[in-house]
């Protein structure tokens, strides 16, 4: 695409100059008029002024045309590809603004835009209906959209009205399998339970009761995210004969202080609880510093906040599983690139995870 840029600032300039001359001419002309009306009164010698008149306005105006056509043409025309880039629109679609997740996945997307000119708008669910939301996303023509719901799952039908209209749609953190999604990308959930069940093993010398505590990142019982992340629990729970799964507890229902209020009343029915939102972990640490209660039910965390950190070196906090977040915002920029560049990609990309512990 070539545009001519044109110096509105000297075309005024060179306008107000002609207008000038015009008005000083017109103004000479009327006073030549007022004294041929005093001095000769005469009809036709009236008719003959105007006449002139109207051919000096006329020439006025000509010369006017002919400056300003030719200082436009003396503007050299710039090409302007490099000054403009070429923004590619995308829409996020979440129905959590709020827990240390989201803000790290934000953070993802925000470092990575610039680098792939990422223009985007975050379209929360629960403020609008579901429906809505992609409705809004058609209307706007975006080129593609993130989906980070709570169970993406949800959402398929969604989805597959985005390809029907040429919208990419990548899903993340648990995947709409029966979509016609274009890429997944997150962490392998049932992998993960798996890693938390065997830090929580080590935690007790494999032996006493596993509970676990489901945050924000699994607001859905019946998401693929929650099945796969149990499931890998109690993959690890079933081979050691000591070991039982005793409890699964939802914070979205309930506030994990009151949880964890609950597990030390009842004596002995966890020892160890594996935690998944670290906005949680710092409740239950506070509940068991309160009550003096440090050391009695292990804590597997996740994040690696400085308050989990701190809790690792304290020994308050057996070990913390860190998910790469950020990188999955990252991610998803490059890849949604990738797809509206018509580049091929995977339809699957796993990102790995951290342990943190005293080691």
């Amino acid at each position: 695409m070539v545009k001519s840029i044109i110096s509105i600032e000297h075309l005024i300039e060179q306008l107000n100059q002609m207008l000038f001359y015009i008005l000083y001419l017109y103004y000479f002309a009327c006073s030549i008029i007022m004294e041929e009306i005093k001095i000769r009164k005469s009809v036709g010698i009236m008719k003959y002024i105007i006449q002139t008149i109207e051919l000096i306005i006329i020439f006025a105006l000509v010369i006017l045309s002919v400056t300003t056509f030719n200082k436009i043409n003396s503007v050299p025309i710039i090409k302007t590809d490099d000054l403009v880039p070429n923004y590619k629109h995308i829409a996020i679609v979440t129905d959590d603004t709020t827990s240390y997740a989201y803000d790290r996945f934000v953070g993802g997307v925000e470092s990575a835009k610039t680098l792939y000119n990422i223009v985007y708008e975050i379209y929360e669910v629960g403020k609008l209906p579901l429906e809505d939301v992609f409705r809004m996303i058609a209307i706007t023509e975006v080129e593609g959209v993130i989906l980070r719901l709570s169970n993406n799952g949800l959402a398929t039908e969604a989805i597959n009205q985005c390809a029907e209209l040429g919208i990419f749609v990548i899903t993340i953190g648990n995947d709409a399998p029966d979509s016609n999604r274009d890429v997944y990308i997150g962490t392998n959930k049932f992998n993960l339970g798996r890693h938390a069940a065997q830090l929580a093993l080590e935690a007790i010398d494999y032996e006493g009761n596993i509970g676990i505590l489901l945050g924000s990142e699994y607001l859905d019982e019946t998401s693929i995210a929650t099945n796969n992340f149990v499931n890998g629990v109690q993959e690890v729970v079933s081979k050691s004969e000591a070991v039982e799964l005793s409890a699964i507890k939802y914070t979205y229902t309930v506030r994990a202080e009151l949880h964890m209020d609950a597990l030390l009343d009842d004596v002995g029915s966890v020892d160890v609880l594996i935690c998944t939102d670290p906005v949680d972990v710092n409740r239950i640490i506070r509940v068991l510093v309160d009550r003096n209660r440090v050391g009695e039910i292990k804590i597997i965390a996740s994040g690696d906040t400085q308050e989990i950190v701190d809790g690792i070196e304290k020994e308050l906090i057996y070990a913390s599983i860190v998910e790469g977040f950020t990188e999955i915002g990252e991610y998803a920029v490059y890849y949604l690139d990738q797809l509206v560049r018509d580049e091929g990609v995977s339809s699957y990309v796993n990102v790995p995870f951290e342990t943190l512990n005293i080691e």
